[in-house]
């Protein structure tokens, strides 16, 4: 019985999370989920020294000040914990990071410092304890034809010998620079910006958070973000952004005619003020209004139906493709009609037409954890960053793949970034896994740290292997304009996750020649490269091997080339399983195989 107590203990333990409030020099946690223990402590553990403040949680909260912190004299990383004492027996775990407590800052005026939350990379609350020299507010936000106007001012702690002023925004390949005009007033640095709507396809729709910096020539003297408290906005005069933005009051669809007026090589912009009053905004196009205006009257037909119809979450490999088993169950559910009961949602940040009518969301949506709170049952294919917090939600996670190498906690390594690497899919974290064979069914305990309920049942994706395919091969050829009179080899390498030293990056290499076969099979052969997920934007072809190279590592349904092809060439990648279904050729090209096999035990 004791044990069984202690084991629920630890459970709620790992459930406990708070929302942060800024309160002058003090961050107030205030407990939000998870039973406060009548003895329990907020720990601010310093990454590198463990040096820690240790804080007790009364009526629900904690208070960390910046005058503690600055005692400890450590700048860098603190990690948060809870520690719990019940039983004689101390429970400590790390707590869990939720979106509201995204960018929360406190600056130290008086020591020069600001410390900033942030979010672990597996999904745990930290915080960066740093030198800083100046903050930054905008003072005013305006769309002009395809521009965005930023005006702002920057509050210096001491003199700062500058020279300029720029502006930064993260893009998906690339970071943009953009220059300020300035001036001095007082101690405070003035500075407006003209931020140009011309940016990478890839980033259209996406979030943008601007920091600012000073520079001296060449040199960066400090840069942060920008807050938007008290900003002025320009009111939008597009017509269908203010249908967009007076949604949550309208009770009628939104007239998709409303966008047909945009250009299409017209842009415009959103702006959002963050939970921590940072400067955040959207740019958006005529394609992607489109697609918020069908969604937003997809979700206005789902919330106001008088059915009431139970919501179901699909995702594949982060959301950045409809594939996966989560894919093939999906349209297996609407062959069987399933759509007359349930409404399907689907984190896909892709282009792709999802059959169904499905509610489209993806993880840097507005609408993302609200819908995934909504939703009764999860249906997702790899490591899934958020936990169900509600009992009532089922979540299975269906897979992919066939674990032969080591996976998971089976990896024995000392490097940092792949132990951090790791899933664990222990207790209350899933309802079901879906397994493809025996074999995985028990690496996938081992691996995963998981006990709970498995469906040994195989993968749905592979089931078309034993359907007539003709049709659909000679279309999706044609789709990817491939010469009927050519044969097709897939290169589908595995994921090298070497073991490096922490400070290094880890380093891919195509090991495949492909000048090689270029010269000896391109009159016969075109060769489509599908990489991991993970390195997507890896491979660079030559111009001269255009013609032979196709690179779809971000081709949606691997399945599809699978069927199209004539050979796979893979490695170590569990992709052979699934095309033995095929009966076609299987080449392993591992060169090499004793370095590799050394570390991931084949």
């Amino acid at each position: 019985m004791k044990d069984k107590i202690l084991f629920q203990i630890k459970r709620l333990t790992h459930k406990m999370y708070f929302n942060i409030e800024e309160d002058g020099d003090n961050f107030i946690f205030h407990l939000k989920k998870g039973v406060p223990f009548s003895t329990s402590y907020l720990v601010f553990k310093h990454q590198k020294t463990g040096k820690r403040i240790s804080k007790e949680i009364k009526s629900s909260k904690a208070v960390i000040s910046l005058d503690e912190l600055n005692e400890l004299d450590e700048f860098g990383r603190f990690n948060v914990f809870v520690k719990v004492l019940v039983m004689n027996k101390i429970f400590i775990q790390r707590i869990k990071f939720v979106f509201q407590n995204s960018n929360k800052m406190i600056f130290d005026k008086k020591n020069h410092c600001i410390l900033e939350s942030l979010q672990s990379k597996y999904f745990n609350l930290s915080f960066i304890y740093k030198p800083s020299e100046f903050t930054a507010k905008a003072t005013e936000f305006k769309k002009e034809n395809n521009q965005i106007l930023l005006k702002g001012e920057i509050e210096t702690y001491d003199d700062i010998d500058f020279n300029s002023v720029e502006i930064l925004i993260a893009l998906t390949s690339q970071w943009k620079y953009i220059p300020c005009n300035w001036e001095m007033d007082g101690k405070a640095i003035k500075f407006d910006a003209t931020i140009d709507f011309e940016i990478d396809e890839e980033d259209i729709g996406n979030r943008h958070y601007p920091r600012i910096r000073l520079k001296k020539d060449d040199i960066v003297i400090d840069n942060t973000r920008i807050k938007a408290k008290n900003i002025e906005i320009s009111k939008i005069d597009d017509k269908y952004l203010d249908y967009i933005e007076n949604f949550s009051s309208s009770e009628e669809t939104i007239p998709e005619e409303e966008a047909k007026d945009l250009d299409e090589s017209e842009y415009c912009s959103m702006l959002c003020i963050g939970a921590d009053s940072n400067l955040i905004f959207e740019i958006l196009n005529k394609k992607e209004i489109n697609k918020m205006i069908k969604n937003e009257n997809r979700l206005l037909e789902h919330f106001s139906t008088l059915e009431n119809k139970k919501l179901v979450f699909f995702e594949g490999f982060d959301g950045r493709f409809y594939a996966g088993q989560s894919r093939y169950i999906y349209e297996k559910l609407l062959e069987l009609g399933y759509d007359k009961y349930f409404d399907f949602v689907w984190s896909y940040s892709g282009d792709l037409d999802i059959p169904g009518n499905p509610i489209i969301t993806d993880r840097d949506s507005r609408n993302f954890k609200k819908l995934l709170k909504d939703c009764e049952y999860w249906i997702t294919n790899i490591n899934f960053p958020r936990l169900k917090d509600d009992e009532e939600i089922t979540h299975l996670q269906s897979t992919y793949g066939t674990p032969y190498k080591c996976m998971g906690t089976d990896v024995k390594t000392n490097s940092k970034k792949i132990k951090n690497d790791r899933i664990n899919l222990g207790p209350g974290k899933l309802n079901y896994l879906l397994t493809a064979n025996d074999f995985s069914k028990e690496v996938f305990k081992s691996a995963f740290g998981y006990d709970g309920k498995i469906i040994n049942k195989g993968y749905p994706a592979n089931d078309i292997f034993y359907h007539s395919n003709a049709k659909k091969i000679e279309q999706i050829k044609k789709d990817l304009n491939i010469p009927k009179d050519k044969k097709i080899i897939l290169y589908a390498p595995s994921f090298r996750d070497v073991e490096l030293s922490d400070e290094k990056e880890r380093n891919y290499n195509l090991l495949l020649d492909l000048k090689a076969l270029h010269e000896n099979l391109s009159e016969e052969y075109v060769l489509i490269a599908r990489l991991h997920y993970l390195l997507l934007k890896d491979l660079e072809i030559e111009d001269e091997m255009r013609e032979f190279v196709i690179n779809l590592s971000d081709y949606d349904e691997i399945t599809d080339l699978y069927l199209i092809s004539d050979v796979l060439i893979t490695d170590y990648s569990s992709a052979f399983f699934d095309y033995a279904h095929s009966k076609k050729p299987i080449l392993f090209f591992v060169p090499d195989k004793e370095s590799y096999s050394g570390f991931r035990g084949l």
